[in-house]
């Protein structure tokens, strides 16, 4: 990684960066108006190849307003839909702003429209997760807040576009919310909204395994400052 830099999202990256989950530039503004950065970026030179979108928010109540349609009309295939629901569901209640995680970006890049594979498994999505969680401890967040993906099924976490749980555990978050509390199989492993084949045969192969069922699920995880 040493011919990368992660850094902050800003007003005069807006032309450098893919639009992806960011409904239009007046949107971007607003974030950015708000909350200082849209999240972070791997840069190669001046082209940036990965994205993590960030979100100002708040415990129990947060405004919507700036997330993608679908993320609120269907809350649960966004990846910072469910963990925020599932807080407050939980009683999660954090005095000061939180920075929360939405959708990691990698590989893709201005103009192209699906992700270039040659930038997987770089680290470059942990490394966009540390500096996030830096920025928002030297900013005055009070908490970072995100969707730790499946521990088994690393296709979903890819179809989602968020880390795996055991990431954020490294960092020293702690799971507040487990989907379907870990007792049964959560929405997507079962069929549900148009999951990849190769998602639905990591599944299969967990279960024939013998597995329990929570290390299929995705967790809720919370770092407070």
């Amino acid at each position: 990684m040493t011919d990368i830099v992660v850094r902050e999202i800003r007003l005069a990256d807006l032309d450098a960066v893919a639009g992806k989950c960011w409904e239009n530039r007046e949107t971007q503004h607003r974030l950015l108006n708000v909350q200082e950065i849209l999240g972070m970026g791997v840069w190669q030179a001046d082209r940036c190849v990965g994205q993590l979108h960030g979100y100002k928010v708040a415990l129990p109540q947060w405004d919507d307003s700036n997330f993608p349609g679908y993320g609120r009309s269907k809350p649960v295939s966004w990846p910072l839909g469910w963990p925020l629901l599932a807080a407050r569901d939980k009683g999660i209640r954090i005095d000061g702003p939180i920075w929360a995680h939405a959708c990691f970006h990698v590989g893709v890049t201005p103009g192209a429209h699906h992700a270039d594979s040659a930038y997987f498994g770089l680290g470059y999505g942990t490394a966009l997760c540390e500096a996030s969680v830096q920025w928002a401890r030297e900013h005055g967040y009070a908490a970072v807040l995100a969707q730790g993906g499946s521990k088994t099924v690393p296709a979903y976490n890819t179809w989602m576009g968020c880390l795996p749980w055991t990431t954020y555990a490294r960092m020293g978050f702690e799971c507040v919310a487990m989907e379907e509390d870990g007792q049964a199989l959560p929405w997507w492993a079962k069929g549900e909204g148009e999951p990849t084949p190769e998602m639905m045969q990591q599944v299969k192969a967990v279960l024939d395994a013998g597995r329990n069922v929570d290390e299929l699920c995705a967790r809720t995880m919370l770092l407070r400052f």
